[in-house]
């Protein structure tokens, strides 16, 4: 979720909760911040874990990517490593909550919006965060890194890198993006139908994103999604200018099973949203189907636009 918004809801939600008293410890839900309760544990709408209403450290943090080569040559790998700082004191945070069946969850999206992975750096003793990947194309490329300090919010803070052979007219290199006109796509054997609601995306308003997956060979309803990271799906919308951020996850819950069941969804998977201002966005959507591992995840991505109220 984009950081001004969610900044901003979490302050319309604590103003809009009843008065607590002073030693009673609030929780909420970082993506559903209606959600209120006086213990820990997990969001009953999306199951992500509640977190401290009034964290000690109300704020972004601070973050520091190093690149190993510092030279980053497209096509070759390279080895981030993030470091993770309080704003107030800066100490180098150690601890950080699970989010979605882990502690960091990376983004790496080229300028241009077609290069796009979700990967998961490795946690190190000294608190950092460490991944090797490689950026395929010569080019702008900006990180998203979604994680939960300890003693303060879940966030989203980004970073950009530039590799070698990369134009330096940014405004020659902004994407051009034009809404789908077909919201169907067929990806690794899947038909994946796409329908919004409302059909036309009002800036502003509450948006649901409703897949449908179907075998494109026969059509038949696709029954055996496995759980990624703790959900059906996972899904990453970005403004065509990169500055609105929302990482979504499904309404439908992963059931609890018996000891060494592996719970099976699909073909209906909803999605919420909310994209911020008018304009252009790109939706990426990832499933994964049984007997796959994270490595073969199935990647959809749309392109829709968002209208001003009133706006025809």
């Amino acid at each position: 979720m984009n950081n001004r918004l969610r900044a901003a809801l979490l302050a319309l939600a604590l103003a809009a909760a009843p008065a607590a008293p002073q030693e009673a410890q609030q929780f909420t839900c970082p993506m559903h911040l209606e959600v209120r309760t006086d213990k820990p544990g997990v969001c009953p709408k999306c199951s992500m874990a509640l977190v401290p209403a009034a964290p000690a450290v109300p704020r972004d943090f601070d973050l520091d990517v190093e690149a190993t080569p510092h030279t980053i040559k497209p096509g070759k790998p390279v080895r981030l490593r993030f470091s993770v700082t309080n704003p107030l004191d800066g100490a180098r945070v150690r601890n950080f909550g699970v989010l979605h069946d882990k502690l960091f969850h990376l983004f790496v999206v080229s300028q241009d919006l077609s290069e796009f992975q979700h990967i998961h750096p490795a946690h190190q003793p000294d608190g950092s965060f460490v991944i090797e990947t490689v950026l395929p194309r010569a080019g702008q490329y900006k990180l998203y890194a979604d994680f939960y300090p300890e003693g303060g919010v879940p966030q989203v803070l980004q970073h950009p890198l530039r590799t070698t052979g990369a134009s330096g007219d940014l405004y020659a290199a902004r994407p051009r993006l034009e809404p789908d006109a077909s919201l169907t796509k067929s990806v690794d054997g899947m038909k994946i139908a796409l329908t919004l609601d409302p059909v036309e995306p009002i800036a502003g308003r509450p948006l649901t994103l409703k897949y449908h997956l179907a075998d494109a060979a026969s059509g038949a309803p696709i029954a055996d999604l496995v759980p990624y990271l703790a959900a059906w799906g996972h899904t990453l919308v970005l403004s065509e200018d990169q500055t609105d951020y929302v990482h979504s996850h499904p309404v439908e819950l992963v059931p609890e099973t018996r000891e060494g069941e592996l719970p099976r969804g699909g073909p209906d998977v909803t999605f919420e949203s909310l994209l911020p201002k008018p304009g252009v966005y790109r939706i990426w959507t990832q499933f994964l189907r049984a007997g796959r591992d994270e490595s073969a995840v199935t990647t959809v991505s749309f392109t829709i636009r968002a209208r001003r109220l009133g706006e025809r």
